[in-house]
């Protein structure tokens, strides 16, 4: 177990790389980096690689996709009045 709680014997622990979620997700190492600053991302280290945790790469990566979605979504505004 590591300091964090993360069981990496577990069946459901899956590991990927930084690389891995880079290629993943399309962004950069930056804003990798910056996800697991902002606590978004739990970065783990398992013998001399750190690594991520897959659900966490690809949820907040959903998360983030949906609400940019949400956000370009035009309302239709005010009633017109009618004419």
């Amino acid at each position: 177990m590591t300091g964090d709680g993360i069981d990496p014997t577990s069946p459901l622990f899956r590991p990927i790389s930084i690389a891995d979620a880079m290629a993943a997700t399309g962004k950069s190492k930056r804003t990798i980096d910056r996800w697991i600053r902002e606590g978004h991302l739990r970065k783990v280290r398992l013998d001399d690689e750190v690594v991520l945790i897959e659900d966490d790469v690809l949820g907040y990566e959903k998360r983030m996709s949906d609400n940019l979605n949400a956000s370009r979504t035009v309302s239709p505004g005010p009633p017109q009045p009618a004419t």
